[in-house]
């Protein structure tokens, strides 16, 4: 047989590696199942909620450290009172609403924690026909269930967006949950039905997703007021949980306090029934006081007002009554430039 000569080794080995650039990298990513979900799971999460026709429950999905969650809207829509369980069985008893958008079913909202699990985002634009994905929701509270399936398509339809089909077959209080790749990035939001599209599963690409997250990043004024309203406009607040601590609850305690002494607004229990809503989270220092705590003002809509955030042990004190003090009179002072600025 006739060896091949130097120069024939070197074009069979160039035409390999052309070969291989040009699958996909998804393909290219060997699909492990149960690492997969050993990965994400830790950031999907459980809503519970109340509505005036009884209890709903769906799923979301963690996209931020701080507590943003990404989940479908019909989950939350008519909910009076609501509940976020986490995969390690922590419950957050309230949620404020960040953003919505009603034509994609998408909903982003966010509950008062810190350092907790977060997914990663993928590109929906580089999804394949026939793509391993895997499917992680809360079926009638069941987390961490886990159904595997392909992508049958990215379908564009007449309302002018595209969804994803897939045969990964979701459960009932799946809707909200994270559709994930090889690479252990969530690719869509499961739940979304279409018009006559009965025993066929969908999911809004993700990239819808990471509009929304950039344009709630444009509206966020750390220390300061945003074009979408002003704080002079609040007149009813709703303050909810600093966390489960004796610091967080002793900051929260002092906060409606000094807040409810200053006679700018009157302070209600129900959020439905505020203008704006006062979330936060402290953190506790060895002596349980606080040591730093973070505080975010945003209307019923979702819309960010305001935001502070003291993120350095120590920076306010480490008493908590000195913490809540400061919160009160950063937050009343801001309210009152707001009005100045208005009058002018």
């Amino acid at each position: 047989m006739r060896k091949a000569s130097n120069g024939g080794r070197i074009t069979g080995k160039l035409a390999l590696l052309l070969m291989f650039a040009a699958v996909p990298l998804a393909a290219q990513t060997a699909f492990n199942s149960r690492e997969i979900a050993k990965k994400v799971s830790a950031a999907v999460v459980t809503i519970h909620g109340q509505t005036e026709v009884g209890q709903v429950e769906g799923s979301g999905f963690l996209v931020s450290s701080d507590g943003m969650v990404v989940t479908s809207l019909h989950v939350i829509r008519g909910i009076r009172s609501g509940s976020v369980q986490l995969a390690g069985g922590d419950i957050f008893e309230s949620f404020t609403v960040r953003g919505v958008d009603e034509k994609k079913d998408l909903a982003i909202i966010q509950i008062a924690g810190f350092v907790l699990p977060a997914i990663e985002l993928g590109d929906s634009n580089e999804l394949q026909p026939g793509e391993p994905v895997l499917l992680v929701g809360s079926p009638r509270g069941l987390q961490g269930s886990v159904t595997a399936g392909l992508i049958s398509g990215v379908r564009e339809l007449s309302e002018g967006f595209k969804v994803i089909q897939t045969d990964a077959a979701p459960n009932a209080g799946n809707s909200g949950g994270p559709l994930v790749n090889a690479r252990a990035q969530v690719v869509g939001v499961l739940g979304f039905k279409p018009k006559d599209s009965s025993g066929l599963n969908f999911a809004i690409p993700i990239n819808y997703v990471r509009r929304m997250l950039n344009n709630l990043a444009a509206t966020v004024s750390v220390a300061g007021l945003t074009e979408s309203k002003g704080l002079s406009d609040v007149k009813k607040l709703a303050v909810l949980s600093f966390g489960t601590t004796q610091a967080a609850s002793l900051v929260r305690e002092k906060l409606i306090k000094r807040l409810a002494k200053s006679g700018q607004f009157v302070l209600v229990e129900e959020w439905r029934d505020a203008d704006a809503i006062l979330t936060g989270v402290v953190g506790d220092s060895v002596y349980g006081w606080a040591d730093t705590a973070a505080i975010r003002l945003s209307d019923v809509g979702g819309h960010i007002l305001w935001g502070d955030e003291a993120l350095g042990p120590g920076r306010w004190g480490s008493a908590s009554s000195n913490i809540a003090g400061k919160l009160a009179d950063h937050l009343l002072n801001a309210i009152q430039n707001g009005r100045k600025g208005n009058n002018k």
